[in-house]
């Protein structure tokens, strides 16, 4: 028998929308009551809640969840992530704070906040290996696998290799540090070791790594690393082919062709621009800095690649086709690489503000590339399941209640690249954000004194 629910008297109402059942597949005319920062319940009975939303002609969705971004605790970062519509980021990618970690468990945060550990950019540097191009000793690997072990105690979500980045990594580093995810059974994502032309073949390493250990494997940014020179699908079938065989590997794309990155790291080695294609040096927008908005010359590239490593340029060399290549696979996922580099307002990629809507509103409505209620999956319960976070991800009983209301109509990303207009110009669509019962955002109006999101750890409610 259905329990009676209008009788009750909950925190927060949402009434009138169409939920997105992402776990049925089914989109349901039903009101859900949220209690203590938790769905109670999913009913077509009336009910009350000390705070109403009408939610009448709009979606009501899961929260999504960017797996993938480098916000590590930046307010402004989470600021355009809630605005598109994300409730929980994964981070970790590039670096570790410690007392930035303390203050997000003891203040909270505009949107819930975990973390992985680098085991480039935190595990090399705890053992004192600066030079990312050096192989690690068997001393030194110890000390990481040790390291890395403690991580996973205190509950990080697995263990990034951004290997591109950092050339030195060997495959004994690889598999040792690989082994410990296993151990906790957590996922080993991989950024590969060469893109463009050579990502196929960059396959071979991260494949091994799976067969020997039996770690889950993810491979991030597809579309920056295959997605260009026609490479996507060659990674695609060979990702297939290794599911098929019994690996278990899953990857992310972003919803923008072109990559943004640190004009001083490996990417732009010798002979960089053989890998895509035959690029060229205007094919290079500055996106942060004093030159920010310029095209590269080749004097240009070469006075930042010595006097200003940090400064992010914007490659052009992806292709619009590999997203959508990509958004075909069932086992590839959308995150959006937010924030990475130096990161303040209107700088940088317009993935930190526009990735979720250019997916629901470009790809799924307009170009009708995917399904809505695939690509609200890709977003919500996939990466979910995936990355353990085992309370999130849907709108069930039980579950916390991290929940997005959108215009499947209006909804659609207004951010571009810096040549062309505002990075974190804001999204269309988006009514109100629900962060863990508390309403974030509000018709576009982020609600910066609410610090609604928590320190999320892997296997921990």
């Amino acid at each position: 028998m259905e329990e009676h629910w209008s009788d009750e008297r909950f925190d927060l109402a949402v009434t009138g929308g169409t939920v997105i059942d992402v776990v049925g597949g089914r989109y349901l005319r039903a009101n859900v009551g949220i209690r203590e920062g938790k769905i109670v319940c999913v009913t077509e009975q009336d009910i009350r809640g000390a705070r109403q939303i009408d939610a009448a002609g709009y979606l009501v969705s899961p929260g999504f969840i960017d797996f993938e971004s480098h916000v590590d605790g930046d307010a402004y970062a989470a600021q355009c992530i809630l605005r598109q519509g994300g409730t929980t980021t994964l981070g970790g990618i590039r670096r570790l704070n410690g007392k930035l970690i303390r203050k997000i468990a003891e203040e909270g945060f505009l949107i819930n906040q975990g973390f992985f550990v680098s085991q480039a950019f935190v595990l090399r540097d705890a053992v004192g290996i600066k030079n990312p191009y050096a192989p690690a000793s068997p001393r030194e690997i110890g000390a990481m696998v040790d390291l890395a072990a403690r991580f996973m105690e205190c509950g990080a979500f697995g263990i990034c290799f951004p290997l591109e980045l950092a050339p030195g990594v060997t495959r004994k580093e690889l598999l040792a540090i690989s082994q410990v995810a296993k151990d906790y059974d957590r996922v080993v994502s991989v950024h590969l070791r060469k893109d463009g032309r050579e990502s196929v073949a960059a396959l071979d390493e991260v494949f091994e790594v799976a067969a020997k250990t039996g770690a889950k494997l993810h491979l991030l940014e597809l579309t920056y690393m295959a997605g260009m020179c026609g490479a996507m699908p060659a990674v695609l079938d060979a990702m297939e082919q290794a599911r098929h065989s019994g690996i278990d590997i899953t990857g992310s794309s972003q919803m923008y062709p072109h990559f943004t990155v640190c004009i001083g790291t490996g990417v732009f080695d010798g002979g960089w621009e053989k890998g895509y294609g035959g690029a060229d040096y205007s094919d290079l927008l500055v996106s942060s800095g004093i030159h920010a908005g310029e095209r590269c010359t080749q004097e240009l590239f070469f006075h930042l690649r010595k006097e200003r490593p940090s400064t992010l340029v914007t490659a052009f060399v992806g292709e619009e086709a590999a997203v959508r290549q990509a958004l075909e696979k069932d086992f590839v996922f959308i995150s959006t690489n937010a924030a990475d580099g130096p990161f303040y307002p209107s700088n940088g990629a317009p993935e930190v503000a526009g990735t979720f809507p250019r997916l629901l509103g470009r790809y799924a409505r307009d170009l009708g590339c995917i399904s809505l209620m695939e690509a609200v999956r890709k977003i919500t319960i996939l990466p979910a399941r995936r990355f353990q976070l085992e309370d999130r991800g849907s709108i069930e009983p039980g579950k916390r209640a991290d929940i997005v209301i959108f215009d499947e109509k209006t909804i659609l990303d207004r951010a571009d690249f810096m040549d062309r207009g505002r990075p974190d110009e804001p999204p269309l669509g988006i009514h109100c954000v629900v962060v863990n019962g508390t309403v974030a955002l509000e018709e576009g109006i982020v609600r910066s004194d609410v610090k609604a999101g928590r320190l999320l750890f892997c296997g921990k409610m």
